[in-house]
């Protein structure tokens, strides 16, 4: 079972609006248009993807300008532009005040539409994505069929991503799963308000977007800003692991908002786990726990995912399903659906030797953290591989020696290093003496390395690889997949 998402390459399919709504949700302005009763379901930025008759949205960003390419909309046959600078054209055009703002604006708009629409919001500093596939999962259960569904695709979730997101609502669509990201201030504010969430996630505060926040107190902050955008009959769920559970819980208690909690670690919450088992591969299986009403209920849970962060990940997932009205038997079956997603903790045998864990996604602290944790578990020999970690700003040296450390308390026993701020992390394992540490500054000697170590192999070895997005470590994970494969061939 699969619920609805959108592809890169795809347009937007949209419920039908005239040109004079669409004008209206936007605060815009109809210039060469004699029939503004005209209809539009589909609307495109990107004018490499416009089919005949989309509305054409003329985004600006701090690399590029949308309205460079109007002539080029028109040839590729775009039905009316949507536009904030006054441009020669004989399309009917609407002419608003700011195109991004506009395109938030038609978003929310059509989200209003949408009478029995329940949606569910998730951020967080880690597990946005692998919490919105569950939900999803649990709710197309729930529902018994994949259109009902709508959820966030890819890394839509900034201030043009959710609204893209939103503009995918139909009719038939009953739940919709969003992630709000953010690397600054206010963006979580926006994008939850244009949402209006009827259950709202906060899954975790953790040291990621430094940069953009200035410190873990601006992250929560930041993230935070979830919570004003919930209505009255709103529901939050907080867990009671995170550092700033009690300081959400009191802000919410202000706010007079529901709360549901979770913890992997407390029986206290609302819904938690007990007796965690974890197979070879490190996937997890537990006794999910409910007290709601003081009606004490209990499922067993198997997932797919590997480590304990799937457990939290899950049990948020769970927690926000209960909210929405879901039952057990829907979240035991949706949870036991979702597949491991490659470069997310994505654990498999290459061979009878080696296992390669794949969770070259992205990076910050917590993350690796989380990572080093999963690794530590398997019985096999250890061997780390790390990428940089971006935008952690003024905290990066320090973060990354921070990581080194913290391999080798947890016992790595052979760690490598690839890129300029990992070597930090490299001499913090290295002075703690604790395991065999190298440093590469370039990718073709770190393959050689890897693909030696591969031939000489005689033990059990797990491989695990990370690195930010800037440090392709997918390149490396694929090497170590043709190299396996040839030496066990």
């Amino acid at each position: 079972m699969t619920f609805t998402t959108i592809k890169k390459e795809e347009g937007i399919n949209m419920i039908s609006l005239t040109l004079a709504e669409i004008a209206k949700a936007t605060a815009g302005q109809i210039i060469n248009c004699e029939h503004p009763e005209a209809v539009f379901n589909n609307i495109s930025t990107d004018t490499r993807q416009i089919k005949s008759g989309d509305l054409f949205i003329a985004l600006r960003g701090e690399r590029y300008d949308a309205h460079q390419f109007l002539e080029k909309a028109v040839q590729q046959g775009a039905g009316a532009l949507l536009i904030d600078q006054k441009k020669r054209s004989d399309l009917p055009c609407v002419l608003v005040q700011d195109t991004r703002i506009a395109l938030g604006l038609l978003a929310s708009y059509v989200r209003q539409q949408i009478g029995r629409l329940k949606c569910a919001a998730i951020t967080g500093s880690n597990g946005k994505t692998t919490t919105k596939e569950l939900l999803s999962a649990i709710l197309c259960c729930h529902t018994g069929n994949n259109e009902n569904v709508l959820a966030t695709a890819g890394n839509f979730n900034n201030d043009i991503g959710l609204p893209l997101t939103l503009l995918r609502l139909t009719e038939k669509t009953r739940y919709a799963v969003v992630e709000l990201g953010a690397n600054h201030l206010g963006e979580i504010a926006y994008t939850a308000q244009l949402t209006k969430p009827d259950v709202a996630l906060i899954n975790n505060v953790m040291p990621a977007h430094l940069e953009g926040f200035g410190s873990l107190q601006g992250v929560a902050q930041a993230k935070g800003e979830i919570w004003s955008s919930l209505g009255d009959t709103g529901i939050a769920v907080v867990n009671l692991d995170s550092d700033f559970a009690s300081e959400y819980l009191t802000q919410l208690k202000k706010l007079n908002r529901q709360v549901f909690t979770f913890s992997k670690e407390s029986e206290k919450a609302h819904v938690s786990a007990s007796n965690i088992i974890f197979s070879s591969l490190g996937k997890a299986s537990f006794r999910l726990n409910v007290m709601l009403n003081r009606d004490p209920q209990a499922i067993s849970i198997q997932l797919n995912l590997a480590g304990l962060h799937n457990v939290s990940n899950a049990l948020a997932a769970a927690t926000m399903a209960l909210a929405l009205g879901c039952n057990l038997k829907d979240i035991q079956a949706g949870l036991g659906l979702v597949q491991q997603v490659e470069g997310r903790v994505d654990s498999r045998e290459l061979n009878k030797l080696v296992t390669l864990i794949d969770d070259t996604y992205n990076a910050n602290p917590a993350s690796v953290k989380v990572a080093i944790d999963l690794l530590q578990q398997y019985a096999s020999s250890h061997l780390l591989v790390l990428g940089d970690m971006a935008e952690l700003g003024d905290f990066s040296e320090h973060e990354h020696f921070l990581i080194g450390e913290y391999a080798a308390q947890k016992g790595i026993q052979t760690l490598i290093t690839f890129g300029k701020l990992t070597f930090k992390t490299y001499q913090a394992f290295k002075q703690a003496g604790q395991g065999e540490a190298l440093h590469f500054a370039d990718k073709k000697q770190l393959n050689a390395y890897l693909e030696n170590r591969l031939l000489e192999q005689k033990n059990k070895l797990t491989i695990l690889v990370k690195g930010s997005r800037g440090s392709k470590m997918e390149e490396v994970v694929n090497f170590i997949k043709q190299a396996a494969n040839k030496f066990s061939a």
